[in-house]
């Protein structure tokens, strides 16, 4: 038996890696602000740090959408997968030549991440595990984060390409 409504839970997992590194950073500042000498400087460093890492665990709890939806996603040594009830594949990260946010005539909004030489992933924004394409994204050389989570967050009408390159040419 929990002592959370599951909602509250859901939060709280959602947000966790953004209070581990508040509390990370406010351990930091009080050590900058009350001690001396190696602890002071050792209490900057952790501020630093500690601040970098709320920001990218803010950005990274944004694009999270709580799971939930049709599918799982799996990242595993350079090669993504979707597994869902109707469609599924996998595809080298590193083969990606095109994302674009889908939205369909109900409003459900879904990743199409395409591949050189690979059937695409059709890939809704809730699936379990989508976050974790948070990674992939932001490796990709010449995607901009803010119009990835501006897509997730504003209401769509029609697709949206968010990123693309050249095919590559094998010869």
């Amino acid at each position: 038996m929990s002592f959370m409504r599951p909602e509250a839970a859901a939060g709280l997992r959602r947000w966790r890696e953004v209070l581990i590194s508040a509390l990370m950073t406010a351990l930091g500042a009080h050590w900058f602000l009350t001690s001396f000498g190696l602890f002071r400087a050792m209490g900057a460093l952790i501020v630093i740090l500690g601040g970098v890492w709320v920001i990218l665990a803010v950005r990274r709890a944004r694009f999270d959408r709580g799971g939930g939806g049709a599918g799982v996603v799996t990242l595993d040594e350079g090669r993504l997968g979707y597994f869902g009830p109707e469609t599924g594949g996998t595809l080298a990260v590193e083969a990606l030549v095109s994302i674009r946010m889908l939205v369909d005539e109900k409003g459900r909004k879904s990743w199409y991440i395409l591949a050189q030489d690979t059937t695409p992933l059709d890939i809704p924004v809730n699936a379990e595990g989508a976050d974790q394409l948070f990674d992939v994204f932001s490796n990709l050389p010449g995607l901009d984060m803010k119009v990835v989570q501006a897509a997730l967050d504003e209401p769509l009408n029609e697709e949206i390409l968010l990123w693309h390159v050249d095919m590559r040419k094998l010869h």
